[in-house]
């Protein structure tokens, strides 16, 4: 019995993705008071119509995560270094290297790019793992691990590739404030 192939929404994926930011910049331009809008729907520092984006995006991928067997995905070490070394090393230096290369005279977008790279798309990583077919565990599992990893390390890997690091390319280093 073969798999069937992806869906019409599945495969052109990516199309929906440029799609969505289009109508995103046309809509801020032919209604400029649109982000107030969406902004004013905020309780605190979250976005309602965001996080119920999310939860909608994330919800039927974590829906078929069998958790009872996470355990054994935090069994395999190679596995969880491999996801270390990709995410929080591999990617913040490769971002930073082509920020530097590319972007440095464009200070804001320099710091865009960098801070890209620091920062794990959870509710992506989960979508392409079910497109790809992948294991549920190990995707739910690694998304956990790495949201660990983000929620305490963000912070000191941004100040380290904002403010430490660029002045040793002659570049000025940037504070983020909030």
């Amino acid at each position: 019995m073969s798999k069937p192939g992806l869906s019409f929404l599945d495969r052109n994926l990516t199309l929906w993705i440029f799609v969505a930011m289009a109508l995103g910049v046309a809509i801020g331009v032919v209604f400029p008071q649109a982000s107030v809008a969406l902004d004013a729907m905020s309780v605190n520092s979250v976005n309602l119509p965001i996080a119920i984006g999310l939860i909608l995006m994330m919800y039927p991928p974590l829906a078929k995560v069998d958790y009872a067997a996470l355990p054994k995905v935090f069994q395999d070490k190679k596995t969880l270094a491999l996801s270390l070394i990709q995410n929080w090393l591999i990617a913040p230096v490769l971002m930073f290297v082509l920020a530097i290369v590319f972007l440095s005279d464009y200070p804001e977008y320099m710091t865009g790019l960098i801070l890209i790279g620091l920062a794990r798309c959870i509710a992506m990583v989960l979508i392409w793992n079910g497109l790809a077919c992948g294991d549920n565990q190990y995707g739910a599992a690694l998304v956990a691990f790495n949201s660990i990893f983000q929620i305490l390390f963000f912070s000191s890997y941004a100040w380290f590739f904002l403010t430490y690091l660029p002045p040793f390319f002659g570049i000025e280093g940037n504070v983020i404030k909030w």
